[in-house]
């Protein structure tokens, strides 16, 4: 089994409480605050994105409950991703290490990336 590059190995997962948002740490010196909002409409479940011929919560009803972006917990699973629990109870999603980074740099905005030279 071959090592995953650099900017798909998380080293350190946070919760940010002050700016409500899930901070990443990378191996290659990146930091990334996902914003809570951001991660739960970004829930990759098939309650949430949908299935064939279902459509997802989030295309039903998009706007946020009270609870809904209330992070409650997180969890590794595996060697490749991330398990998310919601306030409102909401746990099934799991977010693939390639999606927390794509939503570090296109999700949660320039001003919650941070870079540090990696050695």
């Amino acid at each position: 089994m071959s090592t995953p590059p650099a900017e798909l190995r998380p080293v350190r997962f946070d919760y940010d409480e002050g700016n409500r948002a899930l901070l990443v740490e990378w191996a290659d010196g990146v930091t990334d605050r996902i914003p809570f909002d951001v991660l739960r409409r970004a829930c990759p479940c098939a309650a949430c994105k949908g299935e064939a011929g279902f459509a997802g919560r989030f295309a039903v009803q998009p706007l946020l409950k009270a609870g809904e972006d209330e992070l409650a917990d997180i969890s590794l699973v595996g060697a490749y991703g991330l398990n998310v629990v919601w306030a409102d109870g909401h746990n099934t999603g799991i977010y693939t290490y390639a999606t927390l980074r794509e939503l570090g740099e296109h999700g949660g905005g320039a001003s919650n990336r941070t870079a540090t030279p990696s050695d």
